[in-house]
């Protein structure tokens, strides 16, 4: 049954999802450096976190969809609970290799949960009980937190409570996933056997090429303003520009943009991202790069609301879950991997601005294959069995 209490407890889990992932991404390795890692290690250790999200989703999504729904609510929070007893243990393994495997760990249970979710909020959108959009803007509001609380807290000696902290957000994903909504749903048989649509993969492509063409972005963007003369604090009013557009996307225009042709959507926001990753390689001026970071709203936010819905629509209905985790592995894990890795060897050889330039030429070959995808969004007569062929 979907109550006001149980979408709160959806909206407390992206919270916290997304506030645990503005702690990793800036001060993670920060944190490692504090406890005498190289800078190989750092990127070994950081490795390792990416690597689970290719891993973990699929797999995980693949048992799962012959389970009974419910056992997918209770996996959630099971490995949150996991999650954070890993990161607990970050704080006490002292040998590398040890430290090497927890991480692995935490990261296998962290990354498995967030397509589970991803499912369920979808679910609950198309029984018009609630906007998937409106749900997960909850997570940028948590991001956009952390971030700038982390930045005042963790200074300095501080650094050594990240492990703490990380522990605590997976405590408030497991306490806010025994209350998930319990969905109503036609069971049918899983069968693995079924196969995936020419429509499933061309998307899964396409969110593969998205996610590499912010390599530049996620990788490189705070050096690149650093190396401008951009403080600190400016460096971080870009990043929450980005964010608040986000939030207002998904706020204002998500159910819009989920009913949108797959080949429209996506095109579009692809075509945007690399208009976004030009200018940035062309421009530091501080009003042109405020500008530009509203596009963010496309090239991440109205993409991803999207993608989330058609993955759902397009899958078979006994294989949703192995679908959400393969397109959560083929972005933002194995995407999103090459790109700031291909993106360092290019930053480092040719500068930041090709970075950013090779991006937006990456973006715009993603193109003629967002092109391929049906051309019907939800609102033609034709239906959605089409999509599924």
């Amino acid at each position: 049954m979907v109550t006001e209490s149980s979408l709160n407890r959806i909206r407390i889990f992206y919270a916290a999802y997304f506030a645990a992932m503005g702690l990793v991404l800036p001060f993670f390795p920060i944190y490692l450096d504090g406890r005498g890692l190289d800078a190989v290690m750092i990127g070994f250790m950081t490795g390792l976190l990416a690597l689970a999200k290719v891993v973990a989703p699929p797999w995980i999504g693949h048992l799962l969809d012959r389970r009974p729904q419910e056992q997918a609510q209770q996996f959630i929070v099971l490995a949150s609970w996991m999650a954070a007893f890993a990161a607990l243990l970050i704080a006490f393994a002292l040998n590398l290799y040890l430290l090497a495997a927890i991480v692995l760990l935490f990261g296998i249970f962290w990354a498995a949960v967030l397509p589970l979710t991803d499912g369920l909020s979808v679910s609950v959108s198309e029984s018009e009980r609630a906007d998937y959009g409106r749900l997960r803007a909850w997570g940028s509001v948590g991001f956009v937190i952390t971030s700038l609380a982390g930045g005042a807290w963790l200074a300095g000696e501080n650094i050594t409570t990240f492990p703490f902290l990380l522990a605590g957000l997976m405590i408030v994903l497991a306490f806010a996933a025994q209350g998930f909504p319990q969905v109503e749903r036609i069971e049918i048989e899983a069968d693995a056997r079924i196969p995936f649509s020419r429509a499933f993969y061309l998307l899964l492509s396409v969110a593969f090429i998205m996610q590499i063409s912010h390599g530049a972005y996620y990788g490189f963007f705070s050096l690149y303003l650093a190396d401008a003369g951009f403080s600190g604090w400016q460096i971080g009013l870009y990043w929450v520009i980005g964010v608040v557009a986000e939030i207002i996307l998904m706020w204002r225009w998500s159910r819009t943009v989920q009913r949108l042709a797959p080949a429209l959507i996506f095109s579009v926001c692809l075509l945007l991202a690399a208009l976004r990753w030009m200018g940035t390689g062309l421009t530091t001026d501080y009003l042109m790069l405020a500008i530009l970071q509203l596009l963010h709203a496309a090239s991440f936010a109205a993409f991803h609301v999207a993608a989330i819905a058609w993955v759902k629509r397009i899958a078979p209905d006994s294989r949703h879950a192995a679908a959400q985790g393969l397109f959560s592995a083929a972005g933002f894990g194995l995407g999103s991997t090459i790109g700031i890795m291909g993106c360092g060897v290019i930053a480092g050889s040719l500068g930041y601005a090709m970075a950013f330039y090779i991006c937006a030429a990456v973006a715009l070959a993603g193109i003629p294959l967002a092109l391929m995808l049906p051309k019907m969004g939800l609102n033609d007569s034709s239906g959605g069995d089409l999509i599924r062929e």
